[in-house]
């Protein structure tokens, strides 16, 4: 067995080349020292912030307070540790009717549930049980037995989740277990964009580990010009043209395992209980980084022409996705508003 894991070396690397490319057009012209940026491990990536101001205070202690907000958003929506709010909920596993939850858990779940009804599923916060299965980060990683997948499909289905954002209350069937991974860090990007609006940031960049959120324009360039990873290849696939809002991707590059030559990764179907296939990797490009978090996973779950169909049918929403499931790309397939906005290299 053949482990093709993606290093945090190699994470880095390609973290940056994205970032300087960003960051380049965001101070083209202007005078370097305006640039503050920093970058932390959090949420399970590289996080990193920039700001563009002339006062060097002001951009450190904004930066300060988008890591804490982030910091703040992990511990409530994380199922990692033992004293969030949403591992306290999965320890009920009697299920709870009516049970009171922070504002941001109501958020979240609340967005994630459209996610699912808009493509039937193939998004999926209750996918706990899977992706205990799919231990990708273990040497000794083996591919589960189908009985072992399918006595915990039984217990991963979206409908048993309900949410009411005016009461901030959760309902969830016995036997379901929340995971908020796939939405946590879009949800994150926007509270620390949030942050940073409040503390007077008019130009900025919140970057967590490829989920993109955008404050104001670039000097002198007028849209943000996002590096397209290349899923089989070192460097980019191509440069999006975006005005603002946000960006996440979805690839199935970013952790996996190769077993007698076929390659598991972490982007389950709920339907089968299996890594999808047919699909490399998805981008997605809407105003908030939470629906584009939970969208990039939809469409790469639903394929190229299901998915590229939900894209088209969501209000705001444009996408860039990789087919093929071998060492060779099968296809580019851009939505009709990236079309004249992404060249590839």
């Amino acid at each position: 067995m053949a482990i093709g894991r993606k290093r945090l070396a190699l994470e880095v690397a390609a973290f940056l080349v994205v970032v300087a490319l960003i960051v380049t057009f965001a101070t083209r012209r202007r005078d370097d020292s305006d640039r503050h940026v920093d970058y932390r491990f959090m949420m399970g990536t590289i996080v990193s912030v920039t700001v563009l101001t002339p006062d060097a205070e002001a951009g450190r202690a904004a930066i300060d307070a988008a890591f804490d907000e982030i910091a703040r958003i992990e511990a409530v929506t994380t199922r990692h540790t033992g004293d969030s709010e949403i591992s306290r909920l999965n320890a009920r596993v009697d299920g709870f009717v009516g049970e009171p939850v922070s504002g941001e858990v109501a958020e979240v779940v609340s967005r994630s549930l459209a996610v699912a009804r808009a493509s039937s599923g193939a998004f999926d916060i209750t996918v706990a049980p899977l992706v205990d299965l799919w231990t990708l980060n273990t040497e000794d990683f083996t591919v589960p037995e189908e009985s072992v997948v399918s006595a915990a499909l039984r217990s991963v289905d979206w409908q048993a989740v309900q949410v009411d954002t005016a009461t901030r209350t959760l309902t969830v069937l016995p036997g379901t277990a929340l995971d908020l991974d796939g939405v946590a860090k879009g949800y994150a990007v926007d509270r620390a964009v949030a942050v940073l609006r409040e503390m007077g940031i008019e130009t900025g960049v919140v970057d967590a580990g490829g989920d993109v959120g955008f404050i104001g324009t670039p000097p002198d360039a007028g849209v943000w010009r996002v590096g397209i990873k290349h899923p089989r290849q070192d460097g980019l696939l191509g440069v999006a043209r975006l005005d603002g809002g946000s960006v996440a991707t979805s690839g199935d590059y970013q952790r996996y395992a190769v077993v007698d030559g076929v390659r598991f990764h972490h982007i389950l179907d709920p339907a089968t209980g299996y890594p999808s296939r047919g699909v490399m990797s998805v981008s997605v490009a809407t105003e908030l980084a939470v629906d584009a978090d939970a969208l990039a996973t939809a469409v790469f779950v639903l394929g190229p022409d299901e998915g590229m169909a939900l894209i088209e049918s969501t209000p705001g929403a444009e996408a860039l996705l990789v087919a093929g499931d071998g060492d060779s790309i099968g296809g580019i397939i851009v939505s009709s508003g990236l079309e004249e906005r992404f060249v590839e290299q």
